[in-house]
């Protein structure tokens, strides 16, 4: 498994990680999930990855909250196409491929959240169940 492998897929290896999820996990709360290690991570230098990162875990937490519209779907994929090839280094870039590849490869999860919020069943990591429940 390699580059080539995951290009045939159409999809990209990045930084040669491989996150694997079995299918119980909702995409669009892997998602806020993995947004918002980018926006902590960010250093903030450049301002279309420091706002881009911001802007994508506040329509995303919309989303997963129940507060989301459909054409936020859309601004997800703006706001990324946006930040890509606009900053010093390759971190928005880095930031904005996985979302573009999230919303491309699972859509129907994230318009099912646009118009009814996350299912009642989703699983949550320990960081993200302490913000839900009003830790963090």
């Amino acid at each position: 498994m390699g580059v080539d492998t995951y290009r045939a897929l159409g999809t990209m290896l990045g930084t040669c990680c491989a996150i694997v999820m079995d299918d119980t996990v909702n995409m669009v709360e892997a998602c806020r999930n993995l947004m918002r290690f980018y926006k902590h991570e960010s250093c903030g230098q450049c301002t279309p990855c420091r706002e881009g990162t911001g802007w994508l875990v506040d329509v995303l937490d919309n989303l997963c909250t129940g507060r989301g519209k459909p054409e936020d779907v859309d601004l997800l994929v703006n706001i990324s196409n946006n930040m890509m090839g606009n900053t010093i280094c390759a971190f928005a870039d880095g930031t904005a491929m996985p979302m573009l590849g999230m919303v491309q490869k699972f859509r129907e999860e994230f318009m099912e959240a646009a118009i009814h919020g996350l299912p009642d069943d989703v699983r949550h990591d320990d960081s993200v169940r302490s913000m839900v429940e009003g830790g963090v």
